[in-house]
């Protein structure tokens, strides 16, 4: 079985992301639990809608409904806190809490919601007050799951990707008062990443600076190297011994997951002295370094199998459908090579390689002819580089653009 303190630690990540889709869409959880019985609820949602009936489950009967309750308290500390975005300064002054007993409070009732959750995932672990909503997961089914999720690495741009996750937390960062300074320069180098795990990343690493900080903002920052970019996160903290607490130490375990997965190395440190002292999170990211190549086919199925099979190259696949648009496109961006389906619609790929031959501007491309016909001698007799059978496999692609010399692997080799 999965342990319980990486559950219990789900569940709280979960909880932090509670309003970001993408980050709770390859949530691990969402392998714990079964997926939507509505086939139109996506994972993302239906987890949502599970975490927030866990905390209202904490309500207690009406007569014992009063803000100086102690049987109220949890139910009010979890839902300021995640559904409303509450600051734990306001939940403090609401409920008349010392920063202390808050957080006890606090960590008390993640505990129960928690608990109340294993019972629905794992029945056969306890006595389940409730219907059993979930199967049985082993420990090595949980990890299976979790390795299947495809990492599609590509070129980003790392200012975009931060300004996204402040506006994610915005309501978050608005109701706790701090600042965000993001002194990030106007065109950073791109980044090899995944857009999604990277935003998850950044979202638990933000999450925990937010819990953690004491006075002043939190800085975001990027330092250009050779063959990477760091980014740093860098916050005050008025209590040091708390960033190494068991419950602190734990809301980092899903961004070392993640960034372990990308294979981007995470460094963590603080500094102290007689005035302060700080804390500093540094992701060292790739820089995008890579070959451009169109894809021309008139089925989309076609293009994502191709960006599929280069994820994990320094190719970047550009996806054309529009015969007419090979051209204007290929003067564009002059890729390094063209991928050229035969059967489309309007215009053959055997015109469009003759375009390509007699325009000044891209008769040096390389043009690779995919077909389902096996004509390689009329394809190298108007100019092809190589030509392709369909279907194609990935074996066959990458053997292609290595003969062309167009494959670095930085992400990995495939």
């Amino acid at each position: 079985m999965i342990e319980r303190t990486e559950f219990n630690r789900l569940i709280r990540d979960g909880l932090s992301n509670l309003y970001d889709y993408a980050a709770l869409e390859i949530h691990p959880l969402t392998s714990v639990f079964p997926a939507p019985p509505d086939p139109h609820t996506s994972r993302a949602e239906h987890l949502r809608q599970l975490l927030i009936h866990a905390i209202e489950r904490l309500q207690p009967p009406e007569r014992e409904r009063s803000i100086g309750s102690v049987a109220w308290r949890p139910y009010l500390i979890l839902y300021g806190r995640y559904v409303e975005v509450v600051s734990l300064q306001e939940l403090q002054t609401r409920l008349s809490l010392s920063e202390r007993q808050l957080r006890r409070e606090h960590s008390r009732a993640l505990r129960a919601v928690a608990a109340w959750l294993w019972d629905q995932a794992f029945p056969e672990q306890g006595t389940s007050r409730g219907r059993s909503i979930g199967p049985d997961v082993s420990q090595e089914q949980w990890g299976n799951n979790l390795r299947t999720f495809e990492i599609a690495r590509e070129p980003l741009d790392i200012a975009e990707v931060v300004r996204g996750v402040a506006k994610t937390l915005q309501r978050r960062v608005e109701s706790e008062g701090v600042e965000l300074d993001l002194a990030l320069p106007e065109s950073p180098p791109s980044v090899l990443a995944d857009r999604v795990v990277l935003r998850q990343i950044l979202l638990s690493l933000l999450s925990y600076a937010l819990d953690m900080r004491g006075n002043g903002s939190i800085i975001i920052r990027t330092e250009t190297q050779a063959d990477q970019l760091m980014l740093w996160i860098e916050f005050r903290v008025d209590d040091p011994l708390s960033l190494t607490t068991d419950e602190e130490e734990s809301a980092l375990e899903a961004a070392r997951y993640w960034a372990q997965r990308l294979n981007v190395p995470l460094h963590e440190s603080h500094t102290t002295n007689i005035q302060a002292s700080s804390a500093r999170l540094a992701l060292s990211l790739p820089r995008a370094c890579q070959s451009v190549v169109l894809v021309v086919d008139d089925q989309e199925v076609a293009i994502r199998m191709f960006r599929r099979y280069l994820s994990r190259s320094n190719v970047r696949v550009i996806g054309i459908q529009e015969p007419d648009q090979v051209l204007p496109m290929a003067r564009q961006w002059q890729p390094e090579a063209i991928t050229l389906d035969v059967m489309m619609p309007t215009m053959d790929g055997w015109e469009i390689l003759q375009a390509l031959q007699a325009d000044p501007e891209t008769r040096h491309i390389p043009v690779i002819v995919c077909s389902v016909w096996d004509e390689p001698e009329l394809a190298f007799s108007l100019g092809a580089a190589d030509f392709l059978k369909k279907p194609i496999t990935q074996k066959d692609l990458l053997g292609t653009l290595a003969r062309l010399q167009l494959l670095g692997m930085p992400g990995g080799s495939s």
